[in-house]
């Protein structure tokens, strides 16, 4: 096969592989974009519906702080890190969210690029669900 063929094929093949999974439903477009910001603040402080976190699915680079902020407490909306598929979830104890269940916020830094989700244990089957996306630093003003 003339090798213009094959990397016709490859790039037919590329075009049509499934897109990479959205954590916590978190798509690309989804994003709210912190990035260059030290600190921000995630707060299921949704007008009308206690059961959402806003922003739910943020960008931020690496070094931030981020303020999760449960109303009334995270008694009420335990906190974990990990992800939800479905009506499973399952908990990351390798994120630096990991599991607040007491007080009514919790600031957590973001040291290293990645992206970590997170959901409320009581309440993730009614959309209380999230996704922190941490980029490094050099790219804290985007791509221009």
């Amino acid at each position: 096969m003339p090798q213009a063929v094959r990397a016709a094929w490859l790039c037919v093949g590329l075009a049509l592989a499934p897109a990479a999974p959205a954590l916590n439903n978190c798509l690309p477009g989804n994003f709210v974009d912190r990035r260059g910001q030290d600190d921000v603040v995630i707060a299921n402080d949704q007008p009308g519906n206690p059961f959402l976190y806003r922003p739910r699915c943020l960008t931020v680079s690496a070094g931030a702080r981020v303020l999760f902020r449960a109303l009334p407490d995270f008694g009420n909306h335990p906190l974990f890190a990990g992800t939800v598929n479905g009506s499973t979830a399952t908990f990351d104890p390798t994120s630096p969210i990991g599991t607040i269940t007491s007080g009514p916020e919790r600031t957590v830094t973001f040291p290293a690029p990645g992206e970590f989700p997170y959901y409320c244990d009581f309440h993730f089957q009614q959309g209380m669900l999230g996704s922190v996306q941490v980029v490094p630093e050099w790219f804290a003003n985007g791509f221009e």
